[in-house]
């Protein structure tokens, strides 16, 4: 007769778990992000039909489905043409996430990742909320990505993560207007690396810009706010954000969208505000 530990209820972690449609053909490793097709409008559901499917079929995350975080892969599925049925674990489970950073149990926030070659991993932090986690296992990162047993937050989109690097004298291009985007490179030895940050699509939508690498040095990144203002009683104009001799990954500035996107916090030194 076989013996079962009559404790064994105890060491699964507690997890809330459905079942969607996965539509990308891309193979998935256990614990990778997926987001929900939102904006689905393939024929014959035209985006006026009130279709559920919107938030029943998930997508591998992109900078366009970055607010609409699903939930994480529950185990390993090989790639399928055409999509597959697949298991998720959603916002509010502990679970396994795939990381591509070493972790230390309790410390730290890791938010899923829109970059490419690191689509649907943990490696960085950014905005607190459904698609980043807390880690509640200490690991040492290797070469490979692996698995983290963390706590899926739940609360607003925290948008992703994308990770752009900086460029000379020019525009540095299409960004996503919500989320996490971290700049890296150092010297601009020409000119301004700029960006235009649009005006926010809904009310609350949160965005967050920082820089992961040495400081910037000759040139700046000017980032103009096409509708910003300080959340001070003056109601001052915030037209410019610049990121100048930044020490790195410290130096962060985190806005939110109201009518006007308003400073929610900033690091101390970098980046700098300017308005009228």
């Amino acid at each position: 007769m076989r013996s079962h530990a009559t404790n064994a209820p105890l060491a699964v972690a507690p997890g809330f778990k459905t079942v969607v449609w996965y539509s990308s053909n891309a193979a998935l490793l256990e614990g990778q992000a997926v987001c929900y097709n939102w904006n689905y409008a393939t024929t014959p559901i035209p985006v006026t039909d009130p279709s559920g499917r919107r938030f029943t079929e998930v997508e591998t995350p992109t900078t366009l489905n970055a607010q609409y975080f699903a939930g994480v892969a529950a185990c390993n599925y090989a790639a399928v043409s055409g999509g597959q049925l697949i298991e998720i674990y959603l916002p509010g489970s502990v679970c396994n996430i795939l990381s591509g950073v070493s972790t230390t149990i309790g410390v730290g926030l890791l938010t899923f990742d829109v970059t490419a070659a690191y689509v649907g991993q943990f490696r960085y932090s950014g905005l607190a909320g459904e698609g980043s986690a807390i880690p509640v296992q200490t690991t040492t990162f290797d070469t490979n990505p692996h698995k983290v047993l963390a706590k899926l937050q739940t609360g607003p989109a925290s948008g992703g993560v994308e990770v752009v690097p900086l460029v000379n004298n020019d525009a540095i291009g299409t960004l996503m207007i919500g989320g996490t985007t971290l700049v890296t490179g150092s010297t601009i030895s020409g000119g301004n690396c700029t960006y235009v940050l649009a005006d926010g699509t809904q009310t609350g939508l949160r965005k967050k810009f920082g820089v992961i690498t040495a400081a910037i040095t000759t040139s700046d990144l000017v980032i103009t706010v096409s509708s910003g203002a300080t959340d001070d009683v003056d109601d001052v104009s915030l037209d410019t954000i610049t990121f100048n001799n930044s020490v790195g990954p410290d130096d962060i500035i985190a806005l939110s969208w109201d009518g006007a996107w308003m400073i929610q916090g900033k690091s101390e030194d970098e980046p700098t505000t300017a308005g009228s």
